[in-house]
């Protein structure tokens, strides 16, 4: 069973900085790393983890341990996170 759900509210700075990670992020062609920040500015908007995962077809742990890294480290260091050279690859098995 899902936990409880709780929004982030994204002050307008934070917005501002997705916002503008976003549109370099899509010039860039990088889809998959554009997926956290578009989680949190969902979460920000009110929709559930649940919904979040289902329309980038992750799992409800993804999209909140996505939530808990923001909530924990902040923006800048969560894009710095998402930027990395392994992000987006999945795990090796």
């Amino acid at each position: 069973m899902p936990y409880p759900h709780k929004y982030i509210t994204l002050t307008p700075e934070d917005r501002e900085k997705i916002e503008r990670e976003l549109k370099r992020l899509a010039r860039l062609r990088k889809w998959k790393k554009r997926q956290p920040l578009q989680a949190l500015y969902l979460s920000n908007e009110k929709s559930s983890f649940s919904s979040i995962a289902g329309s980038f077809g992750k799992d409800y742990s993804t999209v909140r341990n996505w939530v808990r890294r923001y909530q924990k480290e902040g923006l800048d260091r969560f894009i710095l996170w998402i930027n990395r050279s392994g992000f987006g690859k999945g795990r090796s098995v």
